[in-house]
């Protein structure tokens, strides 16, 4: 049993390996030959105006030999932050930390491999997702991106998008002047492309060609009016775009068929809780509806769907809900490089056994 930490997979795992691996598990995925368990979310409040949130999410990859499952166990809050709702999880953990955990098993033993932070995975495989449908979604010339957001999520999605497209600029804007600021100048060597900041969400939107958004926010972050011929639309989540921007989209790709995670509110109205009540909102009706009979990740990357076929449309690839087979395919990466660069601590397997029939 491997224990790894977040330092430890960011020194073994290149962008460029993530991105073959989860590929590959999309058309895994695609072809019945692999699963993923849907999200469940259960909500229960604390202290007032917060939640406790217990979160997972699993997948299993016969390919790699790999199962995984990935929880998060957290405390958050939604509050108001330039016009818009926001969702936080509070560093409430021992030494102001967060809980968040990945666990690998084999499928041909039943045993445990791995346990590791989920951190570093959780971004790179979001990211991941965003970069894959942009490689078969952005012009060939794209040259500028609008980053929404600064953050976690943020600079991961710089490092992929850059990775698959030549990019030379990419404008960044979030509301606080000085988390855009810093993020600027901690990522602006990190990639070849000229990273700037924007004063405004219309700024950094202007002649972008791939609009990429990371946020927090459960609002939509501008208007669908604003899109211009041909970029790209990608989001972390379907309440970040607004019901115009999907309406303009053709083709509109969606990560999967599961209209949102299951979500479970105990003690208290679902409906006093953001993500219940407007968070996975439909993208195209804006209503909480089961309707999501659109083309998948997927089907783009097995060629069940042409992508892009006309320079001038408006392009988009909505991450509705998190994939538990992502956990498999990255941390069955993460294992094999692990192992090969002899990092990590390693516990007894036998700890985790047991001799009676469970």
């Amino acid at each position: 049993m491997l224990i790894l930490s977040n330092e430890d997979i960011e020194k073994i795992l290149p962008v460029g390996a993530c991105l073959e691996v989860l590929e590959e598990a999309y058309r895994d995925l695609g072809n019945g030959m692999a699963a993923t368990v849907p999200r469940y979310d259960v909500f229960s409040p604390t202290r007032p105006n917060e939640f406790y949130e217990y979160k997972t999410m699993s997948g299993v990859l016969p390919r790699r030999k790999i199962a995984a499952l990935r929880l998060n166990s957290s405390v958050v809050k939604w509050y108001e932050k330039a016009g818009r709702v926001r969702k936080d999880k509070l560093p409430v953990a021992a030494g102001d930390r967060f809980v968040g955990l990945v666990m690998l098993f084999s499928t041909e033993t039943g045993e445990p491999l791995a346990i590791f932070p989920d951190g570093y995975v959780q971004k790179l495989r979001v990211a991941g997702a965003s970069a894959i449908a942009a490689r078969y979604l952005a012009r060939k010339e794209s040259k500028v991106m609008a980053l929404l957001g600064s953050g976690w999520q943020a600079s991961a999605h710089l490092v992929t998008l850059c990775s698959i497209r030549d990019l030379t600029t990419v404008k960044v804007y979030s509301p606080t002047p000085q988390t855009r600021s810093r993020f600027v100048r901690e990522m602006g060597d990190i990639v070849s492309a000229a990273v700037k900041e924007a004063a405004s969400v219309e700024e950094a939107l202007q002649d972008a060609d791939i609009i990429t958004c990371a946020t927090n926010s459960i609002s939509p972050l501008f208007s669908g009016d604003l899109l211009q011929p041909g970029v790209h639309v990608s989001c972390v989540k379907p309440c970040e775009l607004d019901a115009t921007t999907y309406k303009r989209s053709d083709p509109l790709i969606i990560h999967w068929t599961e209209a949102k995670p299951f979500q479970i509110a105990i003690g208290v109205d679902p409906e006093s809780i953001p993500d219940i009540r407007e968070g996975w909102q439909h993208p195209i009706t804006r209503e909480v509806a089961p309707v999501w009979d659109l083309p998948t990740l997927s089907q783009l990357v097995n060629g069940q769907h042409p992508g892009r076929v006309n320079k001038d449309a408006i392009s988009c690839f909505c991450n509705n809900v998190g994939l538990g087979v992502q956990f498999a395919a990255v941390g069955a990466e993460v294992l094999a490089r692990a192992r090969e660069a002899r990092v990590g601590r390693e516990i007894p397997t036998d700890w985790f056994l047991e001799s009676v029939h469970p």
